[in-house]
């Protein structure tokens, strides 16, 4: 049978072999009623009809206009968040690719050489 755990605050420990009640709420003491009308809060106030907001139902098109901007919203946040690179950065890889384009054009024009005077060959 499993072990229930006592409540963090009730003062029993751990190795407490007690029964497991919970304890009992604290005792609130009575107010008169004039100190009740001083120390309770407060109802708040009604806003006046041009304050409150709109209830009711949305339109799909304010959901759908709410939904793009908390999107676009989102990407910037995401954007921010992006470590661009530096312009030494930028011109570093951009001249590696370019590399590699050319080295990856040359090695494409000499197999398709090849294999074209390999065809012309046979038929």
């Amino acid at each position: 049978m499993a072990r229930i755990r006592p409540a963090r605050n009730d003062g029993s420990s751990k190795d407490d072999g007690g029964d497991n009640t919970p304890p009992s709420p604290p005792v609130r003491a009575r107010r008169s009623k004039g100190e009740a009308s001083k120390n309770a809060p407060q109802a708040p106030r009604p806003k006046p009809a041009s304050q409150r907001a709109k209830t009711g139902s949305v339109t799909k098109e304010v959901q759908d206009q709410r939904r793009g901007s908390r999107f676009l919203s989102d990407v910037i946040a995401e954007l921010r968040k992006v470590q661009w690179p530096t312009r030494a950065q930028l011109i570093q890889s951009t001249a590696v690719v370019i590399l590699v384009v050319a080295i990856v054009t040359i090695y494409l024009d000499i197999v398709d050489t090849i294999v074209g005077r390999i065809v012309h060959a046979l038929f």
